[in-house]
């Protein structure tokens, strides 16, 4: 954002202590280690840090102004010194918000906001890579999707930029309205949805009313891209002002795949029936939920008016994220890195992945715990434990006291005690896989963000 003292001043309904209401910023930041000379800073304050105790430093590196909501940490004497500003806001979080709203009106861009339990960011970023086959297309930098990141993703819009997709993060009532206060999308987008942040929700259908706040932000001009397939969206989509389009594979959708097949050496081959037009697809990675990703992808991508022969060319350009089903190899052992985050939807699509996985050794599936369950915790891990023996994978390695309830699961509904190992640390892992796994294996890793399962990897790697 590039903007004078006079629009701040007004889009916060801030005091101008001290500057010139002509005076000019070029971009806004919150973090003093990165601001660079002539950027605006907000001194956002958490539970662990707090802006204002970095204003004398970022005046003194040439920020151009700061926005503050003490009066007492303005440095008068610096702000002359360097000719610098000064805004006063009860709320350095709301300012920030409101500064990227009026940045957002300032623009005649399309935004796409998306939310949902998981595929979030592979969404984002696979609607990003269409996108921009024909706009200039801003999206969110990996995870900044919460009532933070997404102001600050929104501050990166400039006038050359066409279209904004950005990520919605949530995990208590409210906050997505909020967000969608902010970014106003044109197009809104829910992935599906599934136990997850069940602290603050208590049930399913809290979560569902949660997501739905996206769909209710869009206007009657508005578009929802709807998972015809998952029964919560689909609810969701019943009576909205907004136009709808569906994708799926099983339930008849607007945009559907079928005559899907795994490609060597991984991915699948699928045909898009995008309303009257048929689609040759290729989509080289793993999951055959990444499939509903794609779809979605190509439901917005036809929102925003790119042509169908420019959706393949568009995934192309789909960058994929780590820990995202990224694969890697070591020691002629193939390592499945999905060890982002995990809730009992994405685990069983994991263990699914596992299982469509073409290998010549045996499997491994190395399961971290999984968190923000609230109530739903040991049963989703006593769960995921049976559906771990349903699978008849060859090894089921658990880390932490929670995972351990799914391994003792896993033992009770069939799967043979030896090839299960309930651990309790990251080392412990590794030193049992060192010991066990062999070449040509295959070892999936998975587990809340809490849990950090990449640890393991980092450990088998070395």
């Amino acid at each position: 954002m590039e903007s004078d003292v006079a629009t701040l001043t007004r889009a916060v309904d801030g005091e101008l202590v001290y500057g010139n209401a002509s005076a000019h910023f070029k971009g806004v930041g919150i973090d003093s280690r990165t601001l660079e000379p002539g950027q605006l800073f907000v001194c956002i304050q958490g539970d662990r840090f707090d802006g204002h105790q970095f204003v004398q430093q970022v005046l003194d590196n040439k920020a151009s102004g700061v926005v503050v909501s003490r009066r007492e940490s303005i440095p008068m004497e610096t702000l002359k010194k360097h000719n610098a500003f000064a805004v006063l806001v009860p709320d350095t979080l709301q300012a920030l918000q409101d500064l990227a709203a009026c940045q957002r009106n300032r623009l005649p861009v399309r935004v796409v906001g998306i939310t949902g339990t998981n595929g979030k960011s592979t969404t984002k970023e696979m609607i990003a890579g269409i996108a921009g086959v024909r706009f200039q297309t801003l999206k969110t930098q990996g995870n900044l999707n919460n009532h933070i990141g997404l102001p600050l993703s929104l501050l990166e819009l400039d006038a050359s930029h066409e279209v904004a997709v950005l990520e919605m993060g949530m995990s208590a009532a409210g906050e997505i309205r909020r967000l969608a206060e902010i970014a106003r999308p044109d197009i809104g987008v829910i992935t599906n949805i599934s136990e997850a942040h069940m602290v603050h929700l208590k049930t399913l259908k809290q979560v569902q009313a949660v997501k739905g706040e996206l769909y209710e932000a869009l206007s009657v001009e508005g578009t929802a891209i709807v998972n015809a397939d998952d029964p919560l969206v689909r609810d969701l989509a019943k009576g909205l002002r907004a136009r709808t389009i569906t994708y799926g594979i099983d339930h008849p959708a607007d945009v559907q795949a079928s005559d899907i097949s795994p490609r060597e050496p991984i991915g699948f081959d699928f045909t898009v029936t995008l309303f009257d037009q048929k689609i040759a697809m290729q989509l080289p990675m793993l999951g055959y939920y990444n499939i509903y990703n794609a779809l979605a992808a190509v439901a917005t991508g036809h929102s925003l008016g790119i042509p169908s022969d420019a959706m393949n060319a568009g995934l192309a350009e789909f960058q994929m994220m780590s820990q995202r089903s990224e694969v890697l190899h070591h020691k002629s052992m193939t390592l499945i890195n999905d060890a982002y985050n995990a809730n009992p939807q994405s685990m069983r699509q994991a263990l699914d992945t596992l299982q469509r996985f073409q290998v010549a050794g045996r499997k491994f599936f190395v399961a971290g715990d999984m968190w923000e369950l609230g109530s739903l915790e040991e049963e989703a891990h006593l769960r995921l434990g049976e559906a771990v023996a349903q699978q008849g994978l060859d090894y089921f390695v658990t880390v932490g006291p929670r995972a351990r309830l799914a391994a003792e699961s896993s033992i009770k509904n069939g799967m043979p005690a030896n090839r299960v190992a309930a651990l309790d640390d990251h080392q412990e892992a590794v030193d049992y896989l060192m010991h066990h796994a062999k070449s040509g294996d295959c070892l999936l890793f998975k587990g809340s963000r809490g849990a950090q399962m990449e640890k393991v990897i980092e450990g088998l790697m070395q």
